[in-house]
């Protein structure tokens, strides 16, 4: 298997931490109002990531964490999940006109 360059390694790993850092807290914070099935699966995606994270396969949890925020910003902008002020930066929708 061929392995990435170390610069790209690190860069890897410094966003997928961070993003695994930022969706313990969503899915610590966002309630759900609606569309349940599509929260849980997400959900399931990001225990996969820990999961390869763990692992130590970075690049498989790299992309779990992207599958995560799509999912969850379609929720968001469906309206199907509140999204506390202090996290809606971390997603898509602009939540103009939401109040939560």
């Amino acid at each position: 298997m061929k392995k990435l360059p170390q610069k790209q390694h690190d860069e890897l790993f410094f966003y997928l931490e961070r993003e695994l850092k930022k969706l313990r807290e969503v899915f610590e914070k966002v309630k759900v109002k609606k569309d349940a099935d599509a929260f849980k699966l997400a959900l399931s995606y990001f225990q996969d990531a820990k999961h390869f994270d763990k692992k130590k396969e970075y690049v498989k949890a790299f992309e779990l964490v992207n599958y995560v925020w799509g999912i969850l910003d379609a929720l968001a902008i469906s309206k199907d999940i509140s999204v506390p002020k202090e996290i809606q930066k971390w997603f898509k929708n602009d939540f103009k006109g939401q109040s939560f």
